[in-house]
């Protein structure tokens, strides 16, 4: 196998289909698009090779690795240290001394750079020499696509126009479809999506449109998560199901806008130490965190539904299970025909006095369409005799069992 020094390193026992394949494919000329759900390892799918195909002896820029938040940076560093023991690498976020930076800079370049879009146009300004790169990534994509975004990565590409370039998300919404087609010319997909069985459980619980706030206080009554995220959309219900969950005496901290590098830094490293079993968070807030979540509780939905499978991603990853429990209210229908349309499934739930309790659960049994046809082919009786129902039912179970003898024959 390709790469096998950098997989013992990481003591991967099985590789996902995302790593993979990007592992298979990342030495082909072409640029390449990675998709998979979030979770599933997408990070390392390109780091492995990434790092196998770095030159020690060359001291220059060789590969970029763009992410959107401070956190990201940091948590990409720590998955590529245990990989690069002889490579320069260099971090940047918005707390690096610049000066001294700068000052290193005159002197050395790293091989691999890590960092955000701004703090990277801001170094490449002032002696970091990112146009020998051979490789540029943008990672969490999908988080980078609005304008301002857009408008610091397109001044970048004018600098690694010679590069490969790679981009890895969990969708591809139409703004990136747009700047794909812009970019990256001829290009491989990779898109393992329906690869990965993600083990996640989607609850709806739904509330009236004025007692949201009391279906959330009946659901903390019954639950008991190895951690649970929040999240909310709106700043003012942030604050107010903080204090809610404050004033139960429950073990919470609070993800928001408000907190500066520092405070931010240190709530994440409590949540990491599990300090907390409750995080109440925004969207925002939340992009990236990379830590074991049992539960995920939707207050509400996201105003952009792609954010839906962020929301969700943050349970369920790498192969273990996770719950995602999402109060709705009449207001909701349309928006959770379109999740479903792309293809989440739900079950209903109410909640008792000790538990949730399953309304509706999708078939696992559903008749297909050839188990009907040979059903309706079944003979009524003229007459119907003692027993009849007993009797019909098992012919039918027989006329069932062989459709779906001759199928599995047919599929084998």
């Amino acid at each position: 196998m390709k790469y096998i020094n950098e997989i013992e390193k990481m003591g991967f026992a099985k590789l996902t289909p995302i790593q993979t394949e990007i592992i298979n494919n990342f030495n082909n000329k072409r640029n390449l698009v990675g998709v998979a759900p979030t979770g599933t390892g997408k990070t390392h799918a390109y780091l492995i090779p990434l790092i196998g195909n770095i030159d020690v002896t060359k001291d220059e820029v060789q590969a970029i690795i763009i992410v959107p938040t401070n956190e990201l940076v940091n948590q990409v560093k720590r998955m590529v240290e245990p990989l690069s023991e002889n490579i320069k690498i260099k971090s940047y976020d918005s707390k690096i001394d610049k000066g001294r930076e700068i000052a290193w800079l005159d002197k050395y370049q790293p091989q691999l750079v890590i960092s955000t879009p701004e703090r990277l146009i801001d170094l490449s300004n002032n002696g970091l020499k990112i146009n020998t790169s051979k490789y540029f990534v943008l990672d969490e994509a999908d988080m980078m696509f609005d304008e301002s975004f857009l408008k610091q990565i397109d001044l970048i590409i004018g600098r690694v126009s010679t590069a490969k370039f790679l981009l890895f998300s969990a969708t591809i919404t139409e703004n990136m479809h747009m700047f794909i087609k812009k970019y990256f010319g001829v290009y491989d997909l990779i898109d393992t999506s329906k690869d990965h069985k993600l083990k996640i459980e989607h609850r709806l619980v739904k509330a009236s449109l004025d007692n949201r706030i009391d279906t959330l206080n009946d659901l903390l009554r019954v639950l008991n998560p190895y951690l649970a995220i929040i999240f909310v959309s709106k700043k003012e219900d942030q604050t107010k199901i903080f204090d809610l969950l404050l004033d139960k005496g429950l073990s919470v901290t609070q993800l928001s806008s408000s907190l500066n590098q520092h405070q931010r830094k240190r709530v994440i490293n409590d949540i990491i130490d599990l300090k907390y079993q409750y995080v109440v968070a925004s969207d925002l807030a939340a992009r990236g965190l990379d830590f074991d979540v049992s539960h995920v509780i939707n207050y509400d939905l996201p105003y952009k539904l792609e954010f839906f499978k962020h929301r969700s991603g943050r349970t369920g990853r790498m192969e273990k299970e996770g719950i995602v429990i999402t109060i709705v209210d009449n207001n909701d229908r349309n928006k959770v025909k379109r999740l479903e349309e792309m293809g989440f499934k739900f079950n209903e739930y109410r909640i008792s006095s000790s538990e949730m309790i399953i309304l509706s659960k999708e078939p696992k049994n559903k008749i297909t369409n050839d188990e009907l046809n040979a059903m309706k082919r079944i003979p009524k009786p003229k007459k119907v005799k003692p027993n009849y129902r007993k009797k019909n039912g098992d012919i039918v179970k027989s006329a069932k069992r062989e459709v779906r003898r001759k199928n599995y024959a047919k599929n084998r």
